[in-house]
Formats: C-alpha cells, sequence, structure tokens
C-alpha cells in the first residue's frame, strides 16, 4: 500500500473518531437554531460565513454539521440558493465519509443548468429532476426519516419518497447508501453561488418505530432495471402522461415515486380537444403549475397553430406533438387511431404522405418532441417493418436533427422499432420516454422504453432534457402562420 493512501486511510479514521466523540445520539427532542447564533451553536461550522441573520455555505468545502447524530426524526431548513449554486443534505453520515447514508440535492438551477437533478432529489435513489423553486427565493425544505421510510419535501408538496426493503439493491459504490443512524450534513457540492441558512428544526423521534411494508411491486426485473439507472443517475422520466381516465394528479405522483421515476403531464390542446385558446391554456398551467411534475402541451392535430400564441407556449416546460392527426393530399382529415377516418389508396403513396407530413411538423412546428412516433393505421400495422424502410426513417430522422427535436419511446404502443431507435442514436437524435396513457389502468412502468434501453444501450447522454425558461424553441422559431399539414 502507498504512504499516501494510509495517510488518508489515518486521516479517515481519525475523523470518524472525532465525530464518533464529539456527538451525542438523541431522540424525543427538538432542535430548533433560528438565526446564524443558533445555527452556529448547534452545528459544526467549516468554511462558512455570515449574511445578517443567516449562515452561508460559498466555497465548494463549505458545511454545517450537527452536533447530534439521529436515527428516525423530522427535519426542517429554510434556505435561499444564489445563481450556480449546488448543495448536498445527508443523512446518517459519518460525517467524515460522504458515501455513508443517504443525500438530498439541492439545486435551483434552471434546466440544462449544472446537475440535472433539482432540489428535492433523493439522489441516486429516487431522482428528482422539476425545478420546484428558483434561486433568490427563500424556500422550506423539510425531510422525515421513519424507520425505512423516507420522504422529502419542497414547500408543501412531496418529490421524493422511498421505502427502503430489508435487502436493497446496490451497485458498485452504493453500498453504504442505506439507513443506520448518523449526523446530518449540509455541504456545498460545487464553487458557484452561496447557499443562504436561516433556520434549521431537528425534532429527533423514537428509535422503536415499526419498519413500514412495501405495498407494491419492487422485486421483479422492472423495479430491478428502474433501481439501477437511478444509481447510475440515468433521467428516468415519462414524458408523456396525462390526467384521463379519473387518473388524478395524487395518483400519477404517488405511482412516480412509488416506483423511481418522473413525470411530465400534458393537456390536450387543439381542434376539438379540452384546450383551445389561450385563455384555457394559461388556466390549465396554472391549476399545476404548483406540482412536481414537468408542465407540458400536447399540440393536437395540424390546427394548433392558429389557436394558441407564443407567449402561453412558452411558458411550459416542453411542448410536443405527432403524426397521428393531418388532412391528406384529397382534403380529406385523418386521425390514425380512428379506423373509420383512415383511407389507404394506396400503401406506398400512403407512407409517403405520412412521411411528408412527418417531416413537416418537425421542421415547421416548434416542438420539441416527436412522440406516438412511426405510428401507423391499424389496416396497416402488421405491415410496419416492410412499410418503414431504411429510406424513409432515415428522412424522419435527418429531420429530428435538423431541427433539434427529440425522439419519444413510446411505452403505450411500443414504438418506434428498436432498429429505427439505433439508427436515431447513431445519427445523434437525442430519447424521451412517454406512455400516453388513457387512464390510471395503463400508467405502466415504462417497460418497453427500458426494454430499448437496454438494446440499443442507451446512456443517460442520449437523454433529453428540457431547455432553460428563456430559450424555448417557440421564442425562437415562433409559430407558424398556417397549419403545416
Amino acid at each position: 500500500m502507498k504512504i499516501n493512501d494510509l495517510i488518508k486511510g489515518a486521516a479517515c479514521v481519525l475523523l470518524t473518531i472525532v465525530f464518533a466523540t464529539c456527538t451525542t445520539s438523541i431522540q424525543n427532542e427538538v432542535i430548533t437554531a433560528t438565526g446564524q447564533s443558533q445555527i452556529l451553536g448547534h452545528w459544526k461550522s467549516t468554511n462558512t460565513s455570515v449574511s445578517g441573520d443567516s449562515v452561508v455555505l460559498e466555497s465548494e468545502s463549505a458545511s454545517l454539521v450537527s452536533k447530534f447524530a439521529v436515527k428516525n426524526f423530522d427535519l426542517s431548513m429554510t434556505l435561499k440558493t444564489t445563481p450556480g449554486a449546488e448543495g448536498l443534505l445527508s443523512f446518517h453520515s459519518s460525517g467524515a465519509d460522504p458515501d455513508k447514508g443517504y443525500r438530498v440535492m439541492i439545486n435551483n438551477s434552471d434546466y440544462r443548468e449544472g446537475s440535472p437533478q433539482k432540489t428535492g432529489s433523493l439522489s441516486l435513489i429516487r431522482n428528482f429532476f422539476v425545478r420546484m423553486t428558483g434561486d433568490g427565493e427563500w424556500f422550506n425544505l423539510k425531510l422525515s426519516v421513519r424507520a425505512n421510510h423516507i420522504t422529502v419535501f419542497v414547500g408543501d408538496k412531496i418529490v421524493s419518497e422511498y421505502i427502503e426493503p430489508e435487502s436493497p439493491l446496490r451497485i458498485e459504490g452504493n453500498e453504504e447508501m442505506v439507513l443506520s443512524e448518523g449526523v446530518l450534513v449540509l455541504r456545498k457540492s460545487n464553487d458557484q453561488g452561496r447557499i443562504l441558512v436561516s433556520g434549521i428544526t431537528v425534532e429527533a423521534l423514537a428509535d422503536d418505530i415499526p419498519r413500514d411494508t412495501l405495498n407494491f411491486e419492487t422485486t421483479d426485473e422492472v423495479a430491478e432495471k428502474l433501481t439501477i439507472l437511478n444509481q447510475q443517475g440515468f433521467p428516468v422520466i415519462d414524458f408523456h402522461g396525462h390526467l384521463k381516465g379519473g387518473l388524478t394528479m395524487e395518483h400519477v405522483c404517488e405511482h412516480s415515486r412509488n416506483h423511481g421515476y418522473n413525470y411530465g403531464i400534458a393537456a390536450n390542446c387543439g381542434l376539438n380537444f379540452p384546450i383551445t385558446d389561450d385563455s384555457s391554456l394559461y388556466a390549465y398551467y396554472d391549476e399545476i403549475s404548483e406540482e412536481p411534475v414537468f408542465k407540458v402541451m400536447q399540440c393536437e392535430g395540424r390546427e394548433w397553430v392558429t389557436l394558441f400564441s407564443e407567449e402561453p407556449v412558452s411558458t411550459f416546460d416542453y411542448i410536443f406533438s405527432d403524426a397521428m392527426t393531418f388532412t391528406d393530399h384529397k382534403g380529406r382529415r385523418m386521425q390514425l387511431w380512428m379506423r373509420n377516418q383512415v383511407v389507404v389508396e394506396s400503401e406506398d403513396q400512403f407512407m409517403d404522405m405520412l412521411v411528408e407530413k412527418t417531416v413537416n411538423i418537425i421542421s415547421k412546428e416548434p416542438i420539441d418532441l416527436y412522440v406516438n412516433p412511426t405510428f401507423l393505421p391499424a389496416k396497416l400495422s402488421d405491415k410496419y417493418d416492410s412499410l418503414w424502410t431504411p429510406e424513409r426513417m432515415d428522412r424522419v430522422i435527418r429531420a429530428l436533427v435538423d431541427h433539434d427535436v427529440a425522439l419519444e419511446i413510446n411505452a403505450r404502443y411500443r414504438l418506434p422499432s428498436v432498429d429505427f431507435v439505433k439508427r436515431a442514436k447513431e445519427a445523434g437524435v437525442k430519447f424521451t420516454f412517454g406512455t400516453n396513457n388513457a387512464g390510471s389502468y395503463d400508467l405502466g412502468r415504462l417497460e418497453y422504453c427500458l426494454e430499448v434501453v437496454d438494446e440499443a444501450e442507451l446512456t443517460s447522454e442520449d437523454i433529453w432534457l428540457p431547455k432553460p425558461s428563456g430559450d424555448k424553441k417557440v421564442m425562437e422559431m415562433g409559430i407558424p402562420d398556417k397549419v403545416t399539414g
């Protein structure tokens, strides 16, 4: 063993001993620290400063470590970040070993800035990618640990939740990411911006709280795959969900937390759909604006461009459309999932028209995602592999690349084919997952998407994430003056 390794090991042991001898395990106590003087009375400070009545973490080495250890507890912190700041709230930590215990992300940066995980993410266990608050705003972060049940709140919304099983699956490097007992650590994880702390309350609970039982499937191959992808930091997101068939926001968020992925919830917007103008579009956004999901607009039919204006469209995290509704060369409006609306006079002629319509939508409409991709009407679906020729696939793929549109891997329809995904990946296309659920009964767990991840060897670098709020595609392209098909 090298001398440097021996020195590092000895230092780690020494730090562990120091923390062990300087902390006391507590239960059935409430420790409230409001303002910098009280915080510094209950928390060991390293490289912090003071601003008014707040403790400030600015350098990458800045931290607050509790002078007490806890097992079961409720914690509440009042925080504010400035642009670029990222931090981690660790619990059941030794203080010296950053890999021991769990970590909650603090990151209020806009999308595509800094870490993709946002505030409230139970990092590498229940990753959370939705921005719930912004820099420069005071917010409340709450964490509850009761036996094997972890819950993370931002404001009054649960954003991450995890029930640790008896023998949790952990990939190499994450073996110590389990519940035990230890100190609390708030630390800066980068050298940008500042994290301000104005108050911390910890209620230490009894040690003998009963364990929660798992009331959903967690041991099959799908659950194992979701667990591994989370631990790899892979953005597992259903970008295409709907509140239909009695499905509520509460239900979809619970499903999301239980199985370990995030949601984008889309409104159907277009001719003969629930949302048909700017006022109803704004109303929908306001209704879901505080929810822990991506806020999404599904642009239905080609007429949508005549119904909505740029400002309300740009408020959404992203927008998407498909090529399932268009007007054919004889003026017939077709909805491809409706058998009685589809006319196929020649298979090749229909396919060439479908490809042309698809390319027009991708190139002329300011959409971020092409969803329900390569869908064929029932009368042609059994000929998918022969009708979607390499030439037709490549025309659509080239349009996706040229116009920076991501390709959905759709779990409901099991589309597009793996061959299509492989060709698109090779060309540099980014991907999203989507369900397009019809209700609560078909939420599933992104099964087809997970199959494609393996077969097409997708990595986190292949997954699309929303653009920042000031850089939406609709702001750059505008909305077409007339329908594109």
